[in-house]
């Protein structure tokens, strides 16, 4: 017998190992992060209850850091909630994005530098992480400062405050507690955007998308503006 709300067919896409598997970035404390082992909590994990809740399912996290990981293991998981990034369109279908987060740029070096544009200049590194949808929006927008990828943020934050690059990139939230860590470090004014966050799967599943677009748009959740 299928679960309340789902057909045989969207069974089959959505939960091929009996579970719902749930990608989520635990290196956006925002929304998702581990306070105990296997115990996680957040927005995402919010909404994965809310699954679990009105499918009748059960519901099982895999974390990633940082959330481009989520996109190099794509048969780890069966949906993922993931920042909404127009190079991510090609390999995901996404619901209407459910939550916000902003990223912005912080430094240690530069206390003349107040605003995020500011700091694409000649000479100017900046720590991003790869794969992050800011990471991505940086690379089309910023045309003088170089952007120096690395594989997860404690790494990017690492080089900033070791002086191998003038600014870090990242969540604003993250950076605040980095920040708070760091007295010397100073987050700019302004955010480099702001960054939807939705649930997402892996194009090529019809019944899957149909069903969960369908509970979306019946639990009343806002869907959060861009």
């Amino acid at each position: 017998m299928s679960e309340p709300g789902l057909s045989e067919a969207a069974r089959r896409e959505l939960l091929p190992t009996g579970r719902l598997r749930l990608g989520v970035n635990v290196a956006n404390a925002e929304m998702a992060s581990e306070r105990s082992p296997g115990t996680f909590e957040g927005k995402a994990i919010d909404l994965a209850r809310r699954l679990e809740a009105d499918w009748r399912i059960a519901v099982e996290i895999v974390p990633f850091a940082p959330g481009g990981a989520i996109l190099d293991d794509m048969a780890a998981w069966d949906a993922a909630i993931l920042a909404v990034e127009p190079s991510r369109l090609d390999r995901l279908h996404f619901l209407p994005a459910f939550a916000t987060v902003d990223a912005t740029l912080a430094t240690l070096t530069h206390p003349s530098i107040a605003r995020c544009g500011d700091a694409d200049a000649d000479g100017v590194r900046i720590a991003v992480v790869r794969g992050a949808a800011y990471t991505a929006h940086l690379e089309h927008t910023f045309a003088h400062g170089e952007l120096v990828a690395f594989d997860s943020p404690k790494a990017a934050r690492a080089a900033m405050l070791s002086g191998d690059c003038q600014f870090v990139a990242g969540i604003r939230s993250t950076l605040k507690v980095f920040a708070h860590e760091h007295p010397d470090v100073r987050l700019m004014e302004d955010d480099i955007l702001r960054v939807p966050q939705a649930l997402a799967i892996p194009l090529g599943r019809p019944h899957a998308q149909a069903v969960l677009e369908a509970w979306f748009q019946g639990t009343g959740i806002e869907a959060a503006a861009s």
